[in-house]
């Protein structure tokens, strides 16, 4: 029986100073694992020798292929992009900083070889309470079973990718869009390593905005909320007028004019800036994707040549079959 393809998918954006201790560390993991492995680092307009470095590594193993972006697209759409051009019958993402662990990754194998499609590597513990509330949220509103520290790193099989690149959807969350395609899917927990080297490129108000994004792209509890809103304005506005009437018809009780038309006023208009602005955030992602928006664009490419790439078993994205051919 042949061995297995394992592809490695690895975003960097400024990572000169880990990416060679990244490879290494890796082939040390895999040495002893039955199967070939291809290393695709996607170089995400690094400001730094990232590519540099990477090139390096290339030039003396024939497993390595590079892909460089553009500018800095994102770790999420450089994770897209090593889906749409891995030639594994797997594939692996994981960050150059070591802080996923690479010592879990012969278990993540042998579990897909025994039948799991998506292997999900999950904290044991996270320290930033606001990622630990958005994944409860998330879960709440969004995905259900979603670990609540999240998932850094997993195995996906060729199974899976495939009907991901399938997907007419364009938003820039591939491993949430794979989570909730279903499948047979295992978590294998694991403690995460502080980063020693470089930098990370996750500030706080970075965080925020993802989070806005992901509850925007899947799902609708903003919308709902906004419904709910406007339901409880009508019934209490409807029930106050009834009030005001049933008051100067039978008791001659005059409204003060001034500061209660004032409240009611910015209340209201205030709720319909925030529904409108939540609505605007809905339309500007239909409108990327009617405009088919790149979700990155690769400039060059660079190390050892792709072999042919394996016919893709999805057919028609409206039809999708992924069983085994028999």
């Amino acid at each position: 029986m042949p061995k297995p393809t394992i592809s490695l998918i690895v975003p960097c954006w400024n990572e000169e100073k880990t990416v060679a201790t990244f490879f290494s560390e890796v082939s040390k993991v895999i040495r002893n694992v039955e199967a070939n492995f291809e290393f695709l680092f996607i170089e995400d307009g690094s400001a730094d020798n990232t590519f540099t470095e990477l090139k390096k590594l290339a030039d003396k193993d024939d497993r390595i292929r590079i892909l460089r972006m553009s500018r800095n697209f994102g770790s999420f759409s450089g994770i897209a992009a090593g889906f749409e051009h891995c030639r594994g019958d797997a594939a692996i993402y994981l960050s150059a900083d070591l802080q996923d662990s690479p010592s879990i990754i012969p278990e993540m194998i042998s579990r897909w070889q025994e039948g799991t499609d998506i292997v999900w590597a999950v904290r044991n513990k996270r320290e930033e309470s606001f990622s630990r509330i958005f994944y409860r949220m998330l879960g709440k509103i969004a995905l259900p079973n979603i670990p609540e520290n999240g998932m850094d790193f997993a195995l996906i099989g060729r199974n899976v990718i495939d009907v991901y690149r399938a997907l007419a959807e364009r938003d820039n969350f591939p491993v949430l869009s794979i989570f909730k395609l279903g499948f047979n899917q295992q978590f294998i927990d694991y403690d995460r390593s502080e980063r020693t080297m470089g930098e990370s490129g996750w500030p706080f108000w970075k965080k925020v905005r993802t989070a806005v994004d992901v509850i925007v792209a899947f799902s609708y509890a903003p919308v709902r909320m906004i419904s709910t809103i406007g339901i409880l304005a009508a019934v209490l506005g409807l029930l106050y007028a009834l009030v005001v009437i049933f008051e100067r018809l039978f008791f001659g009780v005059e409204v003060s004019g001034w500061a209660s038309l004032m409240v009611v006023l910015l209340l209201v208009s205030g709720v319909q800036m925030v529904s409108l602005g939540v609505i605007a955030e809905y339309m500007w992602r239909q409108s990327k994707q009617v405009r088919h928006d790149p979700r990155y664009i690769i400039m060059e490419e660079y190390g050892a040549k792709p072999s042919a790439q394996s016919e893709s078993l999805v057919i028609d994205v409206d039809n999708i079959n992924v069983s085994p051919k028999r």
